[in-house]
């Protein structure tokens, strides 16, 4: 039986270390980054953040990423939450959506995070409104989303 080790990332979610527990010298209070001060739990919750996956004092995981959402209370991260609202933001200064939707977007967005069973439908209509929004606003949208999209959505969107 392993266990989780502690990250410690800050709301943008750069991660200054996926093991704070065992390595407190690699611990930055503020994020080298983007000066961001940097968390250890869940803000909702404070469950720990999970870290590294280590299995007698090996560690499984090789890239870490830092979760989406919180594994005990199911809220989205504070960088999750920014992405989403960037891409959200950087749709409604493209201005070609109607408020409908710009709201029909955030919601799908939300589903395509999850990898629900609306997944699909969700991201045909996300297609449509990237279509919609021009290669450029399209571009950027990508950039922001790509590291939150679950992996249904990225495959149903991008192949």
């Amino acid at each position: 039986m392993g266990i989780y080790r502690i990250a410690e990332v800050c709301p943008n979610g750069h991660v200054s270390t996926d093991s704070a527990d065992v390595h407190p010298e690699l611990r930055e209070a503020f994020c080298s980054r983007c000066g961001e001060a940097t968390i250890t739990a869940c803000p909702s919750c404070h469950t720990n953040i999970r870290g590294d996956y280590q299995v007698g004092g090996i560690f499984i995981s090789s890239e870490y990423e830092p979760p989406a959402f919180c594994f005990n209370c199911g809220s989205p991260f504070p960088w999750t939450e920014r992405k989403i609202s960037g891409a959200i933001e950087l749709v409604k200064e493209g201005g070609r959506l109607t408020e409908g939707e710009l709201s029909e977007f955030k919601d799908d967005l939300n589903e395509m995070t999850k990898g629900s069973p609306r997944v699909q439908a969700a991201s045909a209509r996300f297609k449509k409104v990237m279509s919609k929004v021009g290669t450029s606003v399209a571009g950027g949208v990508r950039e922001i989303v790509v590291d939150v999209l679950s992996e249904a959505a990225k495959k149903a969107i991008w192949g």
